[in-house]
């Protein structure tokens, strides 16, 4: 919870230290959705010998999004995205019982620019997204697993890719996003780890 609050204390205050000349052309945005990952997260060594870390199951996510809104066709956008508490599987010889309890958060934070083709003015608007930021993992074991050792709070530098669509009904204006915050591995000889967030979100402003 602690993280959550700190993120959206400091997106807040982001936007009050803006000059007006900016603030004119801020848009808020709410998002809410799923975090999907696609990934297993490897082999990690253990005192009791090598277990395998799986793909930790989907969970609720959401953020918000700070951007630069211009009739042009690039924006610039600022987000803050959290992947709420997921199991993940474990498994190896001596993984029994509460030694295999595993679960994780995922924090994303990412800068980048929006680029849409279509002007203003149509009810859908597609757009591409890229940009770059960290990608947060805090582990939770919850019992003295020799997997503690391995995991537990750590920060990846990733890149975000991704697409969406603004949409508008008249008296709601919103998006549907899908963005890829893809990092290196967390353990030795482990795998690129791809995480999607699927967000839907209302635009203020």
């Amino acid at each position: 919870m602690k993280t959550q609050t700190g993120l959206l204390v400091a997106l807040i205050l982001a936007l009050l230290v803006l000059p007006p000349s900016l603030s004119a052309q801020l848009r808020i945005i709410p998002q809410a959705g799923l975090y999907v990952p696609v990934t297993d997260l490897g082999t990690v060594s253990t005192t009791d010998g090598a277990w395998d870390v799986g793909k930790r199951e989907s969970s609720f996510a959401y953020g918000l999004t700070l951007e630069f809104f211009s009739a042009g066709a690039v924006s610039f956008r600022v987000s803050g995205i959290y992947g709420s508490d997921s199991e993940v599987p474990v498994g190896g010889v001596g993984c029994e019982g509460s030694a295999c309890n595993l679960r994780s958060t995922v924090l994303g934070l990412s800068g980048g620019i929006a680029l849409r083709v279509l002007p203003q003015g149509f009810p859908l608007r597609p757009y591409l997204l890229a940009g770059g930021g960290l990608k947060r993992y805090d582990f939770d074991v919850r019992s003295d697993s020799p997997v503690r050792d391995a995991l537990g709070e750590e920060a990846k530098a990733a890149a975000v890719l991704g697409l969406g669509f603004d949409w508008d009904i008249g008296i709601l204006r919103g998006i549907v996003e899908l963005t890829d915050y893809i990092s290196g591995s967390l353990v030795e000889d482990g795998n690129r780890q791809h995480g999607f967030f699927l967000t839907v979100g209302l635009i203020l402003g």
